[in-house]
Formats: C-alpha cells, structure tokens, sequence
C-alpha cells in the first residue's frame, strides 16, 4: 500500500510532533536515549516533539524502526493513540478477576462432569483442598505449575482455558495472526497486501469454507457444464 494511500490528514507538524511524543513515552525511551541511538542531537528531537521543525523522511524512518511504529502512522491524526492501545488500569485489574473466575468456573464443572472430589483431585495434584476451593471459586490466582497439574489430573486442553474475547484475549489473537503473516514467503505477504488482490482472497476464502466435498461438486459440475457448451457448438 502506498504513503499517499494512508494519509488522510495533510502532513503537519502538529501531528508528527503529537504522534513521535506518545510513541516515544509509550515506547519507554527518553528523548536523550533516542537521540544517542540514532545519532540525531538531543535538541532536534525536543524540535521535532514541539512542533517546531518536521524531520526528514529518514530520520522519521529511523525513529519509527526504534519505536516500532509503522512510518505512516505519523502523518495520521491521532495515530499513535490509534494503533497502539494504553490500557487503563482499573479495566486490567477487573479483566483479571472475571479471568480468574472463569477458568475457576471450567474447572469446578469439569471437576464435577468427571465426578472426582476435591479430596481426590488435592491427592492427585499435590495442591491443599483449601487452595483448590480458592482457585474454584475464582479468589485465588492459579500459579501455572498447579494449573498444568489440574489440567492433567482432569484431561483437559489447555488451548480451551486461553482468553480469546476480552480485550486482552483480542489483541492476544491479533499478535498470533501477525507472527503467522511474519513467517509467510515474502511473494505471499506482497500478494496478500495489494488491494488489487481482495477479490482473489475473498474468493479463496469462500472456497475455504465451502469445503473440499462441496468443491469438488461444483468442479465436476462446472466441468460437465463447460462439456455440455463444447458438445452443443
């Protein structure tokens, strides 16, 4: 996709200086670090973050390699804030204990769906009756070791018990989709990436999903049809 494509704002400094700004403190680095890191004095950076001067389009490359932040996100209004999310606290720290109460939940059911008592599951995994009622009720964090143990005294999956809806289980599977796309041939990422292509992908999806029985019926109906055209001429 080209620069021009993902602009939507004309270029200014306000939004480079505003975007570099929260990049950098989001990225943990001081301006004095970035500025050692690259070679560029500690003065042009504060310029740069002030809105007083624009960078030059490879020293806005360079700090958007360290800072990890696509090149084009900083002629966006807004688009940092947009592409990188601040979790606020008071929602992390309420996810935590719906999590911890769900898995406690799954647990405590597939406890009583194998019709094995606290006292013989505490046998089995080593873990104190006590904690056990703790971790069902979902008051108490599960270290990881004591919940590999339950998970093999109770056969269940692991995979069943990651967070895959709440904000956090969102960005979770976003990150997997990116290390897949990462390890794709590079011909695959560019054919992927061209808008040109959309239509071949939707298609390939919908074939995806039709099924490889249903496919094949449409191919040997597509066939007969084409031979049934070629009969008639």
């Amino acid at each position: 996709m080209k620069i021009a494509e993902t602009m939507e704002n004309p270029l200014t400094p306000e939004n480079v200086a505003n975007n570099l700004s929260i990049a950098r403190a989001l990225s943990g680095k001081t301006i004095k670090e970035c500025g050692l890191l690259l070679g560029i004095p500690t003065s042009r950076l504060i310029n740069y973050e002030n809105g007083k001067h624009l960078p030059s389009l490879p020293e806005l490359e360079s700090l958007s390699f360290l800072l990890r932040i696509p090149v084009t996100v900083f002629f966006k209004e807004n688009g940092v804030t947009d592409f990188i999310h601040s979790p606020d606290s008071e929602q992390l720290i309420k996810l935590l204990e719906i999590r911890q109460q769900i898995i406690g939940t799954k647990i405590l059911i597939a406890r009583e769906a194998a019709d094995t008592t606290l006292k013989e599951l505490s046998k089995i995994t080593s873990i104190p009756t006590s904690r056990i009622k703790r971790y069902e009720a979902g008051t108490s964090a599960i270290p990881l070791d004591e919940l590999i143990a339950i998970f093999e005294a109770l056969n269940l999956k692991p995979d069943d018990f990651f967070d895959h809806d709440s904000p956090i289980g969102e960005w979770q599977n976003f990150q997997s989709k990116v290390s897949v796309f990462k390890d794709l041939p590079e011909d695959i990422k560019g054919f992927i990436t061209d808008s040109k292509n959309l239509n071949f992908l939707r298609t390939a999806q919908a074939l995806s999903i039709m099924g490889i029985e249903k496919f094949h019926h449409l191919s040997d109906a597509l066939t007969d049809l084409t031979n049934t055209m070629d009969n008639s001429e």
